[in-house]
């Protein structure tokens, strides 16, 4: 048995290139010769407040076909940029009609200036994303590079930024696939099937703080449970690690207090004090630790956030620094096959989704993100894998407070045993793994981590990495389960190295490239046959109309009753094409739910998104136009069901709307199925046509637990006119499950 009582959440400082944990030492992939760049010797302990001067917009960019911009000084401050396209960052030029298919160097150039005030500041240059290994210079100085497309990482520039004056960014960005990199090349013919969408694609800032700083923080929460999703304390650690960049001692002080998101008042009896001493030029780690009474736990349906703050003060008691940490106190066990959240088993369900939007491609803009999860929670997401690399921050931060439990993986996807063997691939496998778990750490939002996708895991080298990988892991986050999603758990479960894993993470793709449609049941069975007390999380199941196209039978060979599939000549974007897609749907989802020991289930996946296979898999296409698979999923992820409504005859302009409705459940017969604690119903009068609303109003639901029946009435002054009812349920967080519209006459309304 496993368990993981954990909440977490936060931010913090990006590995340039070493990994700084002892458990992962991982070897810098990229070691470019770097210029020394001394770092300023401020005055000491002379306070900064913390700033951080936005640099994404505007940049100069060219494409370098062929590799002359270094030689002809490209990131030199003096450089004439002016032929070069102006591009707004973040950005990826592969959205450019020019360069959509354009993989090789390209280079970003831009100028600023910093406030003079910067003078006396300890100054660092972030970059949250570049696609994929970017080398970089500021007024010519090289800093280095770094290698990775989806976490973060900065620069020391205290030495080469020129308060006052103008300075310039120039940034060598080399998208090529390869066999060497992560993600990877796979053979001569195939690669990893998304986008090698080239640029800066996330943002780019300079943080100015003090000499004397907060690293960053590190936050574990852990709740005494006293009842289901209730507790009556919780113990708070935060681990920090400070830098002192002058040339003196410190000895200060770390004051900490724990605040309410939503208000910013304090929850703790008061703040909390701890001496640091830091050397000169050095390091410090401080633990401090609180007691929180009657905590509000974090919870999909709720997600309460606190806020963890602390400001570091100079011996005379000025504020050097300040910190604040978003954080949600929760619980999550995996205990005999289930997933428990806040003491309560659970069943959960989710989409997952590709950095990749019309227009923008990886480089999305938060308008994008937040429409697509908005989306998503309307499709009952509260859990998922989001995709084979570490999100945005924006999507982390979305997740938190929006509620939405994640399982952030990096790309080491389909690797090959030789590139499992590798001492390079490793080293690079676990510096993003640092790097994620070292940015997302404090996030209540994610529960588990992931070491990859549907890599060679069944040989002894797989065996190995996952062993090595795990290790890593949990030298970083002791507090998480980690798994990795295996495509290789049909036949032989027990061959696999998921053996090694917290949990089973399973791609299944029966009915198409893992087997017949009836071969899930037994593989499912003989997953917990095997290992009976590991949760089961179906961490990929959907269908690609023409699968077979590259890997497969014939489409005349294949029989309906064993396959999905579409016809040859049947697009696969079309609507014929999706109703195969709602078929599969509609089979699995019964087979997940009679098995108890699945506890999740995420859908391959969201969008069509760009990909060298141009399969088709998304419940919307790539402009967001709704399939019909869209509505079926909706419908089978929903935590609760409206069985029908009966209206009274009218009186006096009024009519009773008699309403009647169940939770999914019990626990391990359906799926979903959790309690519904604060919802409401939503009833609305409307004309037909929906242009006008003549009444409405919440019914506040009771506590349901999974498989609870409800009834109830509502009173209803009809209109004159011709009018329909329209009821939906809706989440404590504002996201409808489920909505459902009635004529006059009590007529369900297709």
């Amino acid at each position: 048995m496993k368990t993981f009582r954990s909440c977490c959440t936060l931010l913090v400082l990006a590995v340039v290139f070493m990994v700084t944990s002892t458990g992962c030492q991982a070897a810098p992939p990229v070691a470019p010769t770097v210029s020394p760049v001394p770092t300023k010797i401020t005055s000491p302990f002379v306070a900064v407040s913390f700033n951080s001067l936005p640099l994404a917009g505007e940049w100069r960019f060219s494409i370098d076909k062929d590799k002359v911009g270094e030689q002809q000084n490209w990131a030199e401050p003096a450089y004439d940029d002016s032929d070069w396209v102006t591009v707004t960052v973040p950005h990826t030029w592969n959205v450019m009609s020019d360069y959509a298919n354009y993989a090789g160097l390209a280079w970003y150039r831009r100028a600023f200036t910093l406030p003079v005030e910067s003078k006396t500041a300890h100054l660092r240059l972030r970059f949250e994303g570049v696609f994929y290994l970017a080398r970089v210079w500021l007024n010519g100085q090289y800093l280095g590079a770094h290698e990775g497309g989806y976490t973060p990482f900065e620069f020391d520039v205290s030495g080469s930024a020129k308060p006052g004056e103008k300075n310039i960014i120039a940034v060598e960005v080399d998208n090529a696939r390869a066999a060497d990199r992560l993600p990877a090349d796979l053979s001569a013919s195939w690669s990893y099937d998304w986008w090698n969408f080239g640029g800066i694609i996330r943002d780019v800032s300079l943080k100015t703080t003090s000499a004397a700083y907060i690293v960053r923080q590190q936050i574990v929460s852990l709740p005494h449970l006293t009842g289901l999703d209730e507790a009556d304390s919780a113990a708070i650690t935060a681990t920090l690690v400070l830098s002192n960049t002058s040339g003196q001692i410190l000895s200060g002080t770390l004051q900490a207090n724990l605040l309410n998101d939503a208000d910013g008042q304090p929850v703790l009896n008061g703040p909390i004090s701890v001496p640091v001493n830091a050397l000169a030029n050095g390091t410090a780690d401080i633990q401090i630790t609180a007691t929180l009474v009657a905590p509000k736990l974090w919870h999909f349906d709720h997600p309460y956030l606190y806020r963890w703050s602390v400001s570091l003060l100079a011996p005379d008691d000025q504020v050097l620094d300040t910190n604040q940490v978003t954080i949600g106190i929760r619980s999550v066990e995996l205990k005999n096959g289930q997933f428990i959240l806040n003491g309560e088993p659970v069943r959960l369900v989710g989409v997952a989704r590709h950095a990749d939007y019309p227009g923008q491609g990886s480089a999305e803009t938060v308008t994008a993100m937040t429409a697509d999860y908005n989306d998503l929670k309307t499709l009952n997401e509260v859990f998922t894998r989001p995709v084979h690399y570490p999100q945005a921050e924006f999507i982390l931060d979305y997740a938190d407070r929006h509620g939405i439990l994640l399982i952030p993986e990096v790309p080491a996807w389909q690797l090959n045993e030789q590139q499992l063997s590798s001492q390079r691939m490793r080293g690079l496998e676990k510096q993003q793994l640092s790097e994620m778990i070292t940015t997302d750490f404090n996030h209540p939002s994610v529960w588990a981590w992931s070491v990859g996708n549907e890599f060679a895991s069944n040989t002894s080298t797989g065996h190995a990495f996952v062993q090595e990988m795990i290790a890593c892991v949990k030298s970083l986050d002791p507090t998480r389960p980690v798994g990795f999603a295996s495509d290789k758990l049909g036949s032989q479960p027990q061959a696999d190295a998921t053996a090694l894993s917290d949990f089973v993470m399973m791609n299944q793709y029966f009915g198409t490239w893992h087997g017949n449609k009836q071969d899930l049941s037994p593989a499912l069975d003989r997953i917990h046959q095997t290992w009976p007390d590991k949760t089961v999380i179906i961490s990929e199941f959907g269908f690609a109309p023409h699968w077979n196209a590259i890997w497969g039978p014939p489409t005349s060979s294949l029989n309906p009753d064993q396959r999905y599939f579409t016809p040859d000549n049947t697009p696969a974007d079309s609507a014929a094409a999706d109703v195969v897609r709602q078929q599969l749907i509609g089979d699995q989802l019964p087979i997940f739910r009679s098995k108890p020991f699945v506890a999740g289930a995420i859908f391959w996946d969201y969008q069509d998104y760009r990909t060298p296979a141009n399969y088709k898999t998304g419940l919307v296409d790539a402009e967001r136009n709704k399939r019909g698979s869209w509505q079926t999923l909706r419908d089978q992820y929903t935590p609760a069901l409206i069985d029908s409504v009966t209206l009274s005859s009218v009186t006096d302009g009024q009519r009773t709307a008699t309403v009647s409705l169940h939770t999914r459940g019990p626990v391990d017969v359906d799926m979903p199925a959790y309690t519904l604690r604060g919802y409401i119903l939503r009833w609305a009068l409307t004309s037909p046509n929906g242009a006008s609303t003549f009444s409405g109003s919440d019914v506040s639901l009771p506590v349901l637990a999974p498989g609870t029946q409800w009834s109830g009435e509502i009173v209803l002054k009809v209109p004159v006119e011709d009018y329909d009812l329209t009821l939906s349920l809706i989440r404590p967080t504002g996201f409808s499950v489920t909505e459902h519209s009635y004529d006059a006459l009590g007529k369900l309304i297709p």
